[in-house]
């Protein structure tokens, strides 16, 4: 194995935020898939959901952002919900352009159905931390989040 391969501890790997974020969203992902297999929900399509049960009204760009996916993958997705009768898209009345997504009746029950494995995986997740160190981890994650943006549009310019 090269030397600098060797350097690389696992105690390393640990020590990397973007390392424990990436094992704890592959975790929580896995856990949440096989909770919601039984309902026909993938966890891009919960995140859709979510989103929609939110802010109500979006357009698929808005979707793309809340529900983190490229437009391609949520396209397919906003189909898959479409034919499960979950989402209703429709023509933007101001600009024909535009494709407005919003929850039917069926999707709002079935947020009522995935909401509780939500909440309770979440509070699974911080169990044994005290109310304010749950509080000051929520803000170090949203700082963090903050921190990427701002990368993110210093990259982009």
């Amino acid at each position: 194995m090269p030397e600098h391969h060797e350097q690389v501890t696992e105690l390393e790997l640990e020590g990397m935020p973007s390392f424990l974020l990436n094992h704890i969203v592959h975790q929580y992902h896995q856990i949440l898939q096989s909770r919601l297999r039984s309902v026909g929900v993938s966890t891009l399509k919960m995140r859709v959901i979510i989103s929609l049960r939110i802010y109500g009204q979006l357009t698929v760009s808005e979707l793309c952002s809340y529900a983190i996916a490229e437009q391609p993958t949520m396209s397919r997705a906003l189909e898959s919900l479409d034919k499960q009768g979950f989402v209703e898209r429709q023509v933007g009345a101001e600009d024909s352009r535009l494709r407005l997504v919003s929850l039917t009746d069926a999707g709002r029950r079935i947020f009522e159905r995935i909401e509780p494995e939500i909440s309770q995986l979440n509070d699974s997740m911080t169990a044994g931390l005290p109310p304010e160190e749950r509080t000051a981890f929520l803000g170090a994650l949203r700082h963090v989040l903050g921190n990427l943006r701002n990368v993110a549009a210093a990259s982009a310019r």
